[in-house]
C-alpha cells in the first residue's frame, strides 16, 4: 500500500471511529500528545507505521491525535489549507487584526519553521492543534502528514510562509484589511 494510500485509509478509519462514536479509540489516539500515555495509541497506529521508527511514529502520531482533538467538530468544516494558512487563520480569529496576537503567533510560527527534525516540529504541533480546537478551525490532516513526510525538504516551509505572510502582503497590495 502506498503512503497516500495509507493517510487516506487511516483517515477514513478514524472518521468511521467518530461516526461511530467510538471515544475509546479516539481517547487513545489522543494519548499520543503524551509521551508517558503514546503507548496507548499504538494499537492503532501499528497497522499503519513502524512504530520502531521515532521519525514515522511521531508523524502517524501528531495526525491521529490531532484528528481525535479535533473530531467531530473538523469534520463538518473544510480545512483551511497548510499549517502557515492555519496558524494565520488562528492568529486573525474573527478577522479583526489584532496587533499583539498576530505578533503572539508570529512568534509561534517562526519556531515551527526553525525545527530542525520532524519530530521537533511534531512536539510544537500539539499547541497548534490545540488552539484549532478552542477558535473552531479545522486542519487538513492529508496535507499535515504529507508536509510532515517531506519536512527535511526546504519547500515545504516556504509553502508554509507563503501561506502564513504571503496572504498578508497580498490583501495590503489590495488595500484590504488584514
Amino acid at each position: 500500500m502506498s503512503a497516500n494510500a495509507s493517510i487516506d485509509h487511516f483517515l477514513a478509519d478514524l472518521a468511521g471511529a467518530v461516526h461511530r462514536d467510538d471515544r475509546g479509540t479516539l481517547a487513545d489516539l489522543r494519548c499520543s500528545f503524551s509521551e508517558a500515555t503514546s503507548h496507548r495509541a499504538w494499537p492503532h497506529l501499528a497497522a499503519y507505521c513502524d512504530l520502531r521508527d521515532p521519525r514515522t511514529r511521531a508523524i502517524w502520531s501528531v495526525i491521529g491525535a490531532g484528528f481525535a482533538t479535533l473530531a467531530p467538530d473538523g469534520l463538518a468544516r473544510s480545512s483551511v489549507g497548510n499549517i502557515g494558512a492555519t496558524m494565520r487563520k488562528l492568529a486573525l480569529g474573527d478577522g479583526k487584526v489584532d496587533e499583539k496576537r498576530l505578533a503572539s503567533f508570529e512568534s509561534r510560527f517562526r519556531r515551527l519553521l526553525t525545527c530542525s527534525g520532524v519530530e521537533e516540529l511534531c512536539e510544537h504541533l500539539v499547541s497548534v492543534v490545540r488552539a484549532a480546537k478552542a477558535k473552531g478551525v479545522t486542519i487538513d490532516f492529508r496535507k499535515l502528514y504529507e508536509d510532515l513526510m517531506a519536512w527535511e525538504n526546504q519547500s515545504v516551509r516556504i509553502e508554509w510562509a507563503t501561506a502564513y505572510w504571503g496572504a498578508r502582503t497580498t490583501a495590503k497590495a489590495q488595500g484590504e484589511t488584514v
